[in-house]
């Protein structure tokens, strides 16, 4: 994997950061907030890995996909 930057991936990592910012603050539901917010951060963690480092798609997407299964299943068993 090599540095480097991606202009159009940095642009989508910003809007999906102002994105997950609106829900967390002016959201309050049983189905955007914990459902649509945890599928957008996924997708936002993957941009911005993808903006600085050169790997893969299909790669990095796993790797990220990964991470997210760890983050769900140590909260499904209040590790976080």
């Amino acid at each position: 994997m090599n540095l480097y930057f991606q202009k159009n991936y940095f642009i989508l990592t910003i809007l999906l950061f102002l994105i997950e910012g609106f829900i967390a603050i002016f959201v309050r539901d049983s189905f955007v907030r914990p459902v649509v917010g945890d599928f957008l951060v996924v997708i936002l963690i993957y941009c911005f890995l993808q903006t600085f480092l050169k790997a893969k798609v299909l790669t990095l997407g796993i790797a990220v996909l990964i991470f997210a299964y760890l983050v769900e299943f140590s909260q499904y068993f209040k590790l976080i």
